[in-house]
C-alpha cells in the first residue's frame, strides 16, 4: 500500500486509537495538539503493526520537530 492509497478513506478502529494518541501530543509553542492543529493528514497502520502517519509542521524547518516526532513516538 502506498503512503497515500488510505487519503479520504474511513479510518480502521486501530488508526482512530493512534489518532486519538496524538491528541496527547502538544505543540509546546501554541499549547494545542498535534490533530486540532490539523498537522495530521493520514495515519496507516499495517499488520505488522508499523504505523505510517503523514503530518507536517506548523513552519518550514520547525526546530521543533526532533521533539514532536519523539512524542508522537512514545504516544503511539
Amino acid at each position: 500500500m502506498s503512503a497515500d492509497q488510505n487519503e479520504g478513506a474511513p479510518f480502521s478502529p486501530i488508526e482512530n486509537k493512534v489518532m486519538a494518541a496524538l491528541e496527547n501530543v502538544i505543540d509546546p509553542e501554541l499549547g494545542i495538539d498535534l490533530v486540532n492543529l490539523g498537522l495530521i493528514y493520514d495515519v496507516q497502520v499495517y499488520e505488522e503493526g508499523k504505523c505510517l502517519i503523514t503530518m507536517t509542521l506548523t513552519t518550514m524547518g520547525c526546530p521543533l520537530g526532533d521533539l514532536l516526532n519523539s512524542e508522537i513516538n512514545k504516544a503511539v
